[in-house]
């Protein structure tokens, strides 16, 4: 033996790892409300289904890069990568931000995207968010499925920071 750290124990050490436990749970998530919010973009109904799929894949992994700038945002503002097992008033700062974070982005995205430089546009059945005129089920993915995120990731954290 070389000394060469089994799999599963490379796998549970990465488990530990707050960015990677984000973006295990927010990978089937993100999918899920690509693939349901998905016919209410244009490229749907436009394109092959190669690149339909090709769609798929880089707006769920944009999504999740989305996940983890605003969660690296909110633990350098907080000055920890912990924020989520920390006190009740750190947390909830914490997890505030993230949200704000993941969905001002969007917000921001959509309409540079949409608005801006016309790299996609919504279907007649996107319903648009007032005054805005940004899709709502882009914008409702962020008030979401973040929270969620965030509520099943302290549970797992709190109970990392009490095992041995």
């Amino acid at each position: 033996m070389s000394g060469e750290v089994p799999v599963a124990g490379r796998l549970r050490a990465l488990s530990r790892i707050p960015e990677a436990r984000l973006l295990g749970l927010g990978l089937p998530l993100e999918l899920l409300w690509e693939v349901a919010q998905f016919p209410l973009y244009t490229v749907w109904h436009q394109a092959s289904w190669g690149y339909s799929l090709f769609a798929l894949v880089h707006c769920t992994f944009g999504d999740l890069l989305i996940l983890l700038g605003a969660f690296e945002l909110s633990a350098l503002a907080l000055g920890s990568r912990r924020w989520l097992a920390e006190a009740p008033l750190r947390f909830l700062v914490g997890a505030g931000l993230f949200i704000f974070l993941g969905a001002a982005y969007t917000v921001f995205s959509e309409i540079w995207n949409v608005q801006v430089r016309g790299n996609w546009a919504y279907t007649e059945l996107m319903p648009l968010l007032p005054g805005l005129e940004v899709g709502a089920t882009p914008f409702l993915q962020w008030v979401l499925i973040p929270p969620v995120l965030v509520g099943y990731l302290r549970i797992l954290e709190r109970a990392h920071a009490q095992s041995p």
